[in-house]
C-alpha cells in the first residue's frame, strides 16, 4: 500500500528529473510536465480520502493517509485536496501555454519540482515547517525565471530575498504562541506575534512598499515563469495564511485586521493602477496587475465573513485566467522582438504577432475586471459587499481597476500602430511569424477564460465548498 501524501511529493519529483532529460525535446518535455500536472489534478479530485484505491499492478493507494516522514506528519486534509487541485491545474495550463511559445524552457523541470515542494508544504504538520519549503521552493523558482543564456533575473533574486527575509518571522512568531501556550498570563507575546506574521506575509504577498519583486520578475523573468509564481506560489502562501487565520482565530478577531486588510489591499490596487498607464515596457504591466489583484484578493478576506472568504478563494481560481494569459502574449512578443518589450521595439507588433497581441489583451482586460471577462464576476461581488460599509474603497478599486485599462489600451494602441512604411498595408495576415499550433493552444486558452465569464457560477460553487472546509469566520 502507497501513502496519498507520499505519492503527491513524490510523482511530481521523478517526472521532474525525466523531463529534464527530454528538455531538449520541446514538445514531449512540455506535454510529459502538463499530463503529470492534469493527471495529478484529475487523480486528486476523483479520488477518495477515507478508503484505500487499487491502482496498476494491484497496487493500492489511500489518499487520506497520515505518513510520518522524518518526524513530520504529512496529512491531506479537505482544504488542501483542493488547493493542489488549483495548483495543478493551473500549472498544467502554464505548462501548455509554455510549450508554444516559451520551448526548452526549465520551467517545465523546475515547476514539478516546485509543485512537489509545495504539496509537501500545504501536507506538513505543523504547518510552520511549510515556511521553510515555501523558502526551498523560490530557491528553485529562480531557475526557471532566468532566461537561457543569460545571468540570474534581478526579478528572482528579489523575490527569494525577500521570501528568505519572511522566514524568520515565521518562525520566531510559532516560537512565541508556543511560549503564551505555557504562560497564558503574558499577552504581549500576541502582539508580538501578530505584527510578525503580519510583516512575514507582506513580504510574501508583495504588500505595498515590499512590492518591488512583483514587478522586477515581471520585468526580466520568463514571463510565464512569472505567471507560475503569481498562481502556484503565491497561491500557496494564501492557503497558508488561511491555515494560521483558522488555527489562530484570535488573528482575524484581532480589533485591526480589517482595517489592517482594506489599507494593505487598497495600497497595493492603487499602485497597480496608477503605475499601469505610464509604463514604457510591457513586462511591468503584468507585474502591476498582479499586484492589483493581489490588493483586491485583501480586501476580500478583510470582509472578515464567510462571503470574504469565499471571494478570496475565487480570486485564486480566476487569477491563472488572466495573468497566463497575459504572460503567453508577453513572451509570444519577447520572443520575436529580441527579447525586449519596449514600445519603440514593440511598436507595430501586434499586425505580425495577433495571437499574441489578443491574448496578452483579453488576459490585461481580465486582471482590470471588465465586464464580460473572467475577472468581473468576483469584482463585482467584491464591490457590492463593499459598497455599504467603505464606499470611498470602491471608488478607489474602481479608479485602480480605469487605470489598469488606460494601461492595457495604450500598449494596444502601441502594438497596433502603423510603421510608416506601411500605412496603405490594406492585407493582413492572420498569424504570419507564429503558426498553426500556436494560435490553436491560444485560442484554447481565451476560450477558457470566455467560459469562465459567460458561466462564472461553476468556479463560484467550488469555491464556497472549499469555504466550507473552514471554521474560519462566524458569518
Amino acid at each position: 500500500m502507497i501513502p496519498g501524501p507520499l505519492l503527491l511529493l513524490l510523482v511530481p519529483l521523478l517526472m521532474a528529473g525525466i523531463v529534464y532529460v527530454f528538455l531538449r525535446w520541446e514538445t514531449l518535455s512540455a506535454l510529459l510536465a502538463a499530463g503529470t500536472s492534469l493527471a495529478m489534478g484529475i487523480g486528486i479530485i476523483s479520488l477518495p480520502l477515507d478508503r484505500p484505491v487499487l491502482l496498476w499492478g494491484g497496487t493500492q493507494v489511500t489518499l487520506g493517509e497520515t505518513v510520518d516522514l522524518f518526524g513530520r506528519e504529512l496529512a491531506l486534509g479537505l482544504g488542501d485536496r483542493a488547493a493542489m487541485a488549483l495548483l495543478f491545474f493551473s500549472a498544467a495550463a502554464i505548462f501548455l501555454l509554455a510549450w508554444r511559445v516559451a520551448p526548452h524552457a526549465l520551467l517545465f523541470p523546475m515547476g514539478l519540482g516546485v509543485l512537489s515542494l509545495l504539496n509537501g508544504a500545504l501536507l506538513i504538520r505543523p504547518f510552520i515547517y511549510a515556511v521553510l519549503l515555501i523558502g526551498i521552493a523560490a530557491a528553485l523558482s529562480v531557475f526557471a525565471l532566468q532566461r537561457a543564456d543569460s545571468p540570474p533575473s534581478r526579478g528572482g533574486m528579489r523575490y527569494l530575498t525577500f521570501t528568505v527575509l519572511a522566514l524568520p518571522g515565521v518562525l520566531v512568531a510559532h516560537w512565541l504562541l508556543d511560549r503564551y501556550a505555557i504562560m497564558p498570563d503574558r499577552s504581549e507575546l500576541l502582539s508580538i506575534s501578530a505584527t510578525l506574521l503580519a510583516f512575514s506575509f507582506a513580504l510574501l504577498l508583495g504588500v505595498v512598499p515590499f512590492h518591488s519583486w512583483v514587478t522586477a520578475i515581471a520585468s526580466d523573468g520568463v514571463p510565464l515563469a512569472g505567471a507560475f509564481v503569481f498562481t502556484v506560489n503565491n497561491g500557496v502562501v494564501w492557503f497558508l495564511l488561511f491555515d494560521f487565520l483558522e488555527t489562530y482565530p484570535w488573528l482575524s478577531a484581532h480589533p485591526q485586521f480589517d482595517v489592517l486588510m482594506l489599507v494593505a489591499g487598497l495600497g497595493m490596487v492603487t499602485m497597480g493602477g496608477a503605475l499601469a498607464p505610464a509604463q514604457q515596457r510591457l513586462g511591468p504591466l503584468m507585474g502591476l496587475a498582479a499586484l492589483a489583484d493581489n490588493g483586491a484578493t485583501l480586501i476580500a478576506l478583510g470582509l472578515s465573513s464567510k462571503l470574504g472568504l469565499s471571494l478570496s478563494l475565487f480570486s485564486l481560481m480566476v487569477r491563472p485566467f488572466s495573468l497566463a494569459l497575459m504572460a503567453a502574449g508577453l513572451s509570444g512578443l519577447r520572443e520575436r522582438s529580441g527579447g525586449k518589450d519596449g514600445v519603440e521595439t514593440l511598436r507595430g507588433k501586434g499586425w505580425d504577432l495577433p495571437w499574441s497581441t489578443g491574448v496578452f489583451v483579453i488576459g490585461g482586460l481580465s486582471a482590470a475586471g471588465l465586464p464580460i471577462s473572467a475577472g468581473f464576476a468576483w469584482r463585482w461581488a467584491l464591490y457590492r459587499s463593499l459598497i455599504q460599509q467603505s464606499p470611498g474603497a470602491v471608488l478607489l478599486m474602481l479608479l485602480a481597476s480605469l487605470g489598469m485599462l488606460a494601461g492595457v489600451w495604450r500598449w494596444l494602441n502601441v502594438l497596433l500602430e502603423r510603421p510608416d512604411s506601411e500605412e496603405n498595408r490594406s492585407v493582413i495576415s492572420l498569424a504570419p511569424a507564429e503558426g498553426w499550433l500556436t494560435a490553436l493552444v491560444i485560442t484554447g486558452a481565451i476560450g477558457a477564460n470566455v467560459i469562465v465569464a459567460c458561466f462564472p457560477q461553476l468556479l463560484a460553487l467550488v469555491a464556497n465548498q472549499i469555504t466550507g472546509t473552514y471554521t474560519l469566520f462566524a458569518r
